[in-house]
């Protein structure tokens, strides 16, 4: 069973993150908590049937995608992973930005994404390759962890693109709540860390 609440070595990696991608720390730790929170049975069969997926041969493994792509209508890539709820198109996107180094298979990619190490980094690089992307369209993100936060569910840009007067929904709101009332445990020092 995952656990639902975040370690002393999570906050350890949640710093080592922030101070990577010079994101917040809290912000990080909320969007995490948050995933965290919602992650139901679906969720759980969803990562367990994509870990059996892999596990199998080859060609099986590409006639079984096949068929649950076919029953499901979407690719398998457009399916949250993990604990951060990340899609491996979205880790792909994220690779492609050049903030972290892509694995090279699909079942590479969820198993990278099934890791609980992984998983700061990952939010960590997706709210920098956001928060890069607005300003390539003239708007400064970098504290606005309301927005930061709706985006990180909802997508890049979501449905209107980059523009200057973006609204958060009711969960990026809470997710800065959180972010702002984030207080690591003491002994969380990022010069301490290991990779």
């Amino acid at each position: 069973m995952l656990e639902r609440h975040l370690t002393s070595q999570d906050h350890r990696r949640i710093a080592q993150a922030a101070q990577q991608y010079g994101v917040d720390a809290g912000l990080i730790a909320a969007i995490w908590q948050d995933e965290l929170n919602r992650l139901d049975t679906f969720d759980h069969l969803q990562n367990s049937l994509a870990v059996a997926l892999c596990r199998l041969p080859v060609g099986l493994r590409h006639l079984l995608r096949n068929a649950a792509e076919f029953v499901t209508r979407r690719s398998l890539t457009t399916h949250s992973i993990g604990p951060a709820q990340m899609k491996p198109s979205t880790l792909q996107d994220v690779a492609h930005a050049g903030l972290l180094r892509l694995p090279g298979t699909l079942c590479e990619q969820i198993a990278y994404l099934l890791n609980r190490e992984n998983v700061p980094g990952v939010i960590a690089a997706r709210l920098r390759q956001t928060i890069n992307h607005w300003a390539l369209g003239g708007v400064n993100l970098s504290r606005r962890p309301e927005i930061l936060g709706t985006l990180y569910s909802i997508g890049l840009s979501g449905k209107d693109g980059v523009h200057p007067e973006p609204q958060a929904n009711g969960r990026g709101q809470a997710i800065a709540t959180a972010a702002r009332e984030y207080l690591p445990p003491v002994r969380v020092r990022v010069n301490s860390l290991h990779t």
